[in-house]
């Protein structure tokens, strides 16, 4: 039997925890004995749900006293804090996801002599929203940290541009969803074509950028008053979206609902989905959104033209760009008949393209490797 930890910092069933979730649930438990662990430093609101459903697969969860989310002076006693996981418990498997854990995690698994260290890289912290000598900075930690580990892999094609100087090149592994778990799509009559609902689901901080969307759903409301727009999510720029909502009086026409775990009844009955990141590895959101035959207004950055193919399955535009976001949301407003289009072939591309078999099978791979 083979020991596996995988390590991310959210205990929340966000992106990059579903796609753990998604591949030790293909492991089998007699060949594998699973486990993942957390940060036990942040409060996100949906610690037990995550724990209830990683155990329900077979998996131990455990969590870090010392790992945080942001870099601070805890680095080094949460890099000895892991190796000394690692050298008591013997992983034959550390698989590390995301930025923070994928560079204390891969130098304590190293250290502690890990006979297989994968990193997957859900996302870069250095990109041109950044100022140049912390980019640097981000760019030197992930590069270093690149030297501690067996194989990288990425979720998009876009971040191949920043490790061609490895000797051993990273792969390329879509994430994927089990859409067989998700309740089916019941398509809905909208009676009135005016009324067209506009769904966000994400978290509300700085890479999603709401608040450019909040100004793109200002300007779609002066011309269709009757849109309505859902903000799913919470985070750290939640309290200057209601502001923003409540400054411009658009309360008839936003409403934000905090996090949820299900969103279903969101996808059966809105019309058209919506993002506005600055950056955006990839998007298992856009993949929900596309099975629901919902189609896409979002940005054209890093990762999301793999996802989103820019008039066949959604609209794209530049970054910080309401109005043009706006022009595109009207766009699907004024035309049914391409709303319907868009959203057949989004449906059509995230089912053949983005599924949890395939995933799981690259991963598998690369831990017989």
């Amino acid at each position: 039997m083979r020991k596996i930890l995988h390590i991310q910092v959210l205990p929340k069933l966000s992106g990059v925890q579903k796609v753990s979730l998604e591949i030790l649930k293909s492991l089998p438990n007699e060949e594998y004995e699973k486990w993942i662990l957390f940060s036990d430093t942040i409060d996100c609101g949906d610690k037990e749900e995550c724990t209830r459903q990683f155990e329900a697969i077979g998996a131990k969860v455990i969590f870090s006293k010392k790992m945080r989310r942001e870099i601070c002076s805890q680095d080094l006693a949460a890099t000895k804090e892991l190796y000394d996981l690692f050298k008591k418990e013997k992983f034959d498997i550390v698989h590390t996801n995301s930025t923070k854990p994928g560079i204390i995690g891969r130098i304590a698994a190293t250290m502690a002599g890990v006979p297989l260290v994968i990193h997957t890289v859900h996302g870069l912290a250095f990109h041109k929203f950044v100022k140049f000598p912390r980019w640097q900075f981000y760019w030197l930690c992930e590069m270093f940290a690149s030297l501690f580990c067996h194989k990288i892999a990425l979720v998009n094609s876009y971040y191949q541009k920043h490790f061609k100087w490895l000797k051993r090149k990273p792969v390329t592994i879509y994430n994927g969803i089990d859409f067989n778990l998700l309740p089916p799509h019941k398509p809905h009559s909208n009676k009135n074509e005016e009324k067209i609902n506009i769904l966000c689901v994400g978290r509300l901080d700085t890479p999603k950028d709401p608040l450019t969307l909040l100004a793109a759903a200002r300007l779609v409301i002066q011309q269709h008053p009757e849109a309505h727009f859902t903000f799913v999510g919470d985070g750290e720029l939640y309290e200057q979206c209601r502001e923003y909502i409540q400054k411009y009086q658009l309360e008839s026409n936003v409403n934000m609902t905090g996090w949820l775990n299900d969103v279903t009844d969101y996808y059966q009955t809105y019309d058209i989905f919506a993002l506005s990141s600055i950056y955006e590895s990839f998007g298992l959101i856009f993949l929900e959104a596309g099975y629901y035959h919902l189609p896409t207004v979002a940005t054209n950055v890093e990762g999301i033209p793999e996802v989103v193919s820019d008039g066949e399955t959604g609209l794209l535009c530049n970054p910080r760009d309401p109005e043009t976001l706006a022009k595109n949301i009207i766009y699907l407003i004024e035309h049914p008949e391409e709303r319907k289009r868009i959203g057949d072939n989004a449906y059509n591309r995230v089912t053949s393209l983005f599924t949890s078999e395939k995933m799981v099978q690259a991963y598998k791979k690369l831990y017989e490797e």
